[in-house]
Order: C-alpha cells, then structure tokens, then sequence
C-alpha cells in the first residue's frame, strides 16, 4: 500500500509549493497525471473491484455481438464496447491492458486539462481527486471515469452558456456511461446568481431526509425492471446492501465547504465567480441526492457522485477562504489524506499493488 501514500505525498508537496510560490509548468502537471493514469491502467486484477468483471467483457465481447440482439447494450454501453471492438482488433493478446490504458489515460488527461483551467491550485484539486474520485473512476469504474471526463470537458460551455456544445458533450458522455444524461440537469441551472436562501434551505431539507430515509427502494421492487438490465441489477444491488450514511466523513465534509464558503462570502463575492456558483450548487445537489436516495445505496452513490466530482475544485477554493492564511493548503492536504484514508484503506477499495502481468 506504500505506494498509494507515495503518491500521495508527491502531489502534496506540489501543491503546497504552488500555494506559497504558484509557478506554471504544464509538463509537470500532465506528468503527474500521466503517473496517476499508468497507475490504474497497469494495476492488476485483484487490485480493485469490478476488473474481472470488464475482463469478461473484454473476453466475451464478440459472442455478445454474435447473438444476434442488442440486449448487451442495456448493460454496456455503445462507446465502451466500440473501444472493446477497436483493441480486440488490435491486439491478439494483452487487449485487456490496452483498453484499461486507454481509459485510465484518456480520463487522466482530459480531466488535467479542465482542472489546469478551472483550478486556482491545480495540484490541489488534483489531490483531492486523486484520494477520493480516482480510486472509484479510473481504478475501478472505468465507464464512468471517462464519461466524467467528458463532463469535465462541457464545464467550460455550460459557464460560457453554450447549451448546445454543453448537451452534445453530455450525449457523448452518456454513450460511455447511462448515468452521465443526468448532467443535463444542470442546464436548470443559472450560474450568474446564487441565492443564498434556497441553497440553505436545500442543506437543511438534505440534513432532515437523512433521518427519514424515504422508502424509494419499495417503489423500484414494484417497477417492472425485468426487461431493463441496468436498472434490475441496481434494484437487487440495493436490496442487498445497508443504507448509506449520510452522515460520513465525506460528506460532512462537503457540507461544511458549502456551508462555510455560503457562510463566509457576502452574495456579491459569490455572484461574482460563475466558477464558484456552478461548483457550489453542483455539490449542493451531490448532499440532496444522497440524502434524497439513501434508502437505494445503489443507485444513490452513483447518482451523487456525478455531481459531487465537482467537490474537487470546491475543496480548493478554501485555500483563499479559510482563516489561516497560507497554512490552509495543510489543513486541506489534512482533509484530502483522510480521503485517501477512509475510500482506500478503511474502506477497502484498493489492495495492495501489483501490476498486471504482460503476456
């Protein structure tokens, strides 16, 4: 597990470096990424979940295709298998460590160039998605860590108001992961205004349905989802898993972040910062939904985890709002090893590393 932490400390210690005598080299920056991305792609099968899962996918792709109906596409997606396609083609042997290459890379990148953007510290941000949303997306639900990727891409339309760049990315997205179509919820969102009401508001309703926990599970068992595979496999998922906690570290954390930076900025500061508006109504959603969904652990996580990406860059932005001036940046390294702590280590994502064996 050494070398989790290694990288960890790596990162840590660029951005503390950007944060006290912020220097521009973007070599360095995708170098670290393109570290991060040779990480998952290599890792070996036991290092995370679902790896023998998509090797299955990999192995069988051609039998799918030769039954004669699209019944696989209600479980793999028409982007994810063109990449499978593509690679079978390519490659006799070793086909599995090139489309997990190919994934870990290409979400790596992409999302470097938006975070490279968007970010006041991009080392920072890069941090905190590396000890939380890494760990799920690029070492273990490859689908969804490049369809996150291409919503990365979009963040720069949505904030310019280019609906249609911003919808015809998201269908992009979707092609490599079902979920991603719930990125267009966010064209209801205004970001040149944030009213600070109704965001408490929502905070406050998320904290109450915590305790409620709405009965949606029941609802989903009384759909007929036996001709829908996805959904079918996340009702029997959910039934067999425990409610989520609402209330964990994580997500304390979140809520914290919105409601200190709500707290502390006058309207006018927020109002100001199209950036700052997309990310903190995004993350306030993120908290509803787990709340909203939690009697569906399922379904919930994965939904919230959408918009919740955008935490990253929210993260970061305490670095200018905490009290402590330029000893933030540790207080925050501080939060983002805890992450790293608790997904990884506690909660038993990863396993020791090894990489993949080359045949």
């Amino acid at each position: 597990m050494l070398i989790y932490i290694l990288y960890f400390v790596f990162i840590a210690i660029l951005a503390i470096q950007y944060e006290f005598i912020p220097f521009k080299n973007n070599y360095l920056l995708f170098a670290v990424a393109l570290f991060l991305a040779l990480l998952a792609g290599f890792r070996g099968m036991d290092v995370s979940r679902d790896y023998y899962n998509y090797q299955y996918s990999f192995d069988n792709i051609y039998e799918f295709a030769s039954q004669g109906n699209l019944n696989y596409f209600l479980i793999l997606e028409p982007g994810f298998i063109a990449v499978t396609f593509f690679f079978r083609h390519l490659f006799e042997s070793n086909y599995g460590l090139a489309i997990m290459l190919f994934f870990a890379i290409s979400g790596m990148f992409i999302k470097t160039i938006i975070i490279k953007k968007l970010s006041i510290n991009p080392y920072l941000t890069l941090l905190f998605y590396y000890s939380y949303f890494f760990i799920f997306y690029e070492m273990a639900q490859i689908r969804i860590g490049l369809a996150s990727a291409i919503f990365f891409i979009s963040l720069p339309s949505l904030l310019k108001g280019n609906r249609k760049s911003y919808i015809l990315l998201i269908l992009l997205a979707t092609l490599f992961h079902y979920s991603a179509i719930f990125y267009l919820v966010l064209l209801l969102f205004d970001v040149k205004a944030f009213n600070k009401k109704i965001y408490w508001a929502v905070l406050a309703l998320s904290i109450l349905l915590a305790f409620v926990h709405l009965p949606l599970l029941n609802l989903l068992e009384n759909l007929d989802t036996y001709d829908i595979g996805k959904i079918n496999n996340y009702v029997e998922a959910a039934a067999n898993e425990m409610t989520i906690n609402v209330f964990s570290f994580s997500n304390l954390c979140n809520i914290f972040c919105c409601s200190y930076i709500m707290f502390m900025l006058k309207p006018e500061a927020i109002n100001s910062d199209k950036k700052l508006i997309l990310f903190l109504k995004c993350n306030i959603l993120s908290i509803f939904i787990l709340s909203f969904l939690s009697s569906a652990p399922a379904i919930d996580l994965r939904i919230s985890q959408l918009f919740g990406i955008v935490q990253i860059f929210l993260f970061t932005y305490l670095v200018k709002f905490l009290p402590f001036k330029k000893s933030n940046v540790f207080i925050l390294i501080l939060i983002a090893a805890c992450f790293l702590y608790i997904t990884a280590f506690y909660g038993h994502i990863l396993k020791p590393y090894k990489t993949i064996p080359i045949q």
